[in-house]
């Protein structure tokens, strides 16, 4: 037996169940950094829904959320430089959608995921092999800087039709091929030991011509000491030096040579007076 009181109380309860399903059905709430897409009856209506809470139509009308933040794409992209040496470069890009164009990017092209597979990511990789294209393997390295901004500068160009905006590209590594690797370090190191040699070249250069100045000045000195010394200034000298004490071996003519020509330098100066 039912007890009316209850009946009406589950009745009561599942009334009020179904009219907060439809009151919820009737709002959407868009968040921050999102711009919503409204859709009836599965046709995308123009205009998008900012962030915050919009009414819809229950079973008829749904929204599609699209993320407008800066999102990042990494692809590593293998390609023929311009002397035929494959190059894989990685490259990451930073890229948002335009906020006023979420509606028509994705009914144009889809959502997030559809976007990423079928633009960005071929837009990524046909910018790549056609700048990879125009440069030798290791010049792309020595040349890092100029790569990147052609690289950007292509994606820039692919991707503005489809209302995207590219915030930044960056190369985060080149790899070549080991046979190619080992090239590269082979000439570095023979680079390195011709610099090396080319060093001591020119320190032994350097040190040959100080020598030779050191030379020329002690030749110099030589000759002028030559033309200033006579043999006057010399006995002077000798004199000078004497302590008074006589050698105890002394020349044959009984007096030293030295004091011999002493004698007679003073023995000509006496008689010319």
């Amino acid at each position: 037996m039912t007890i009316p009181g209850t009946s009406r109380a589950i009745g009561g309860g599942i009334a009020v169940f179904i009219a907060l399903v439809i009151i919820s059905g009737c709002f959407v709430t868009v968040g921050p950094g999102q711009r919503g897409v409204l859709m009836t009856w599965g046709a995308v209506e123009p205009g998008v829904l900012d962030p915050g809470l919009h009414l819809k139509i229950p079973a008829v009308q749904t929204v599609a959320r699209m993320d407008v933040q800066v999102q990042n794409s990494q692809d590593a992209e293998t390609a023929a430089s311009l002397d035929l040496q494959d190059v894989t470069t990685t490259v990451a890009t930073n890229w948002h959608i335009l906020p006023a164009d979420a509606e028509w990017v994705y009914q144009h092209i889809g959502n997030e995921t559809a976007l990423v597979n079928k633009i960005i990511k071929p837009a990524i990789s046909n910018s790549v092999k056609a700048v990879t294209a125009h440069y030798n393997a290791e010049d792309l390295i020595t040349h890092r800087d100029q790569v990147r901004a052609q690289i950007e500068a292509q994606i820039m160009a692919e991707l503005k039709p489809f209302r995207l905006v590219v915030d930044s590209v960056n190369i985060t590594d080149f790899h070549f091929s080991s046979q190619f690797a080992q090239a590269i370090e082979q000439k570095q190191v023979a680079q390195q030991r011709a610099q090396q040699a080319q060093y001591e070249l020119q320190k032994a250069k350097v040190v040959a011509d100080q020598r030779i100045v050191e030379a020329n000045a002690q030749a110099q000195a030589q000759k002028l000491l030559q033309q200033t010394i006579t043999p006057e200034i010399i006995q002077q000298q000798a004199v000078a030096k004497w302590d008074g004490h006589l050698p105890e071996v002394i020349g044959s003519s009984g007096v030293l040579p030295m004091l011999g020509n002493l004698s007679a330098g003073r023995e000509n100066r006496r008689s010319g007076e």
